[in-house]
């Protein structure tokens, strides 16, 4: 599978669909498409990265970015940061051949487990993902908040204030 120089252009076009379907209410904004792109040329030169295209043809069809990454409880598992193939191509077996690769990728790198997040949302990639192998074994919650503005003005609330006072007093 080529890596990802010179195909550029191809997979940040991609980051449209990725984040407005997988995160319903995103618009995908020119800024956002500028900061991705440098997202992936700084991931370019990480040895800690594998970032791959998937071709059919002359026409790129799919993306696939691997990185290595340290948790508190594993000194390093691969991660599957982004893996998309085009909606066309969907159900064609190109899913299972980028996360074969992906094995194969951290496999090579000497790590023995490796993992990935899925929007809720995206009920088609977990099945995928689920018929793979992999197992739920976190759940991220949100909940939206409206933002306030202090009501004296400062730059954070009286609450916050005496939080960071207290934490601060407790790891002195």
């Amino acid at each position: 599978m080529p890596e990802i120089a010179g195909h550029g252009r191809a997979v940040v076009e991609f980051q449209r669909e990725v984040y407005e379907t997988n995160f319903p209410g995103f618009v995908a904004t020119p800024q956002f498409l500028r900061d991705y792109s440098q997202q992936l040329r700084t991931a370019l030169d990480s040895p800690a990265e594998g970032m791959f295209v998937l071709q059919d043809g002359r026409e790129t069809v799919g993306f696939l970015w691997l990185s290595l990454i340290s948790t508190m409880i594993d000194p390093c598992i691969g991660y599957i940061k982004n893996i998309y193939v085009v909606p066309e191509l969907r159900g064609e077996g190109y899913g299972k051949l980028l996360l074969q690769f992906a094995e194969d990728w951290c496999a090579s790198q000497g790590v023995s487990r490796v993992s990935l997040d899925a929007s809720c949302c995206n009920e088609r990639a977990i099945g995928l993902y689920e018929k793979w192998g992999f197992k739920t074994s976190r759940v991220r919650m949100e909940k939206a908040i409206e933002p306030r503005t202090p009501v004296d003005g400062s730059e954070e609330s009286g609450f916050a204030e005496e939080v960071r006072r207290r934490l601060s007093a407790r790891l002195d």
